[in-house]
């Protein structure tokens, strides 16, 4: 008797891990998912089709992204992206990695209210962004870059994104304001 179907197995192990999980690059992606790779990691994302709506979520099982304020974490995600995107020419993905207290000044200074409770409110969106594979977050290396679901957005679909992030604030380092 031979063993369990490799497909199968990373179909299984793709599911219950979900889009935040890395798997070693030589790991099998079965089909209906689509490897993204970084060169050392690989992650199996679902393939949607085109005009996929948020009720395929529900149709295949899928969680869709865990948000209690999703206007901030979309602002969240961008201050990331206009640290982490350096290059807007070129594909978000894998992108560049900044330092997490960059991405978190850009965030502040798009938003009115508390610093301080603004910077812990995005920490918060920064972990469920990571958890949902949009960012990947390295907290204990204060870190963040795109994640593996920004290597899904199609090239003609990046225009208006590329615009939004061109009139953000740039990051500290890039002589933006410190808060």
């Amino acid at each position: 008797m031979t063993g369990p179907d490799p497909q199968v197995l990373a179909r299984a192990r793709a599911r219950m891990l979900g889009a935040a999980a890395s798997l070693p690059a030589s790991a099998p992606v079965p089909s209906g998912l689509t490897r993204v790779s970084d060169g050392s990691r690989v992650w199996a994302l679902p393939e949607w089709p085109d005009g996929a709506t948020p009720s395929v979520l529900e149709e295949y099982e899928t969680a869709p992204m865990p948000l209690d304020r999703p206007g901030q974490a979309r602002r969240v995600l961008a201050a990331a992206l206009r640290c982490c995107w350096t290059r807007l020419d070129d594909s978000p993905w894998p992108g560049g990695t900044a330092a997490l207290a960059a991405v978190l000044e850009v965030y502040v200074t798009m938003t009115r209210g508390d610093a301080d409770l603004m910077r812990r409110w995005a920490v918060g969106d920064l972990r469920r962004l990571a958890d949902t594979g949009w960012l990947l977050v390295d907290e204990d290396a204060g870190s963040v870059r795109p994640g593996p679901r920004t290597a899904l957005w199609a090239e003609d679909t990046l225009a208006p994104l590329r615009a939004l992030l061109r009139r953000l604030p740039p990051p500290p380092d890039e002589g933006g304001p410190q808060a």
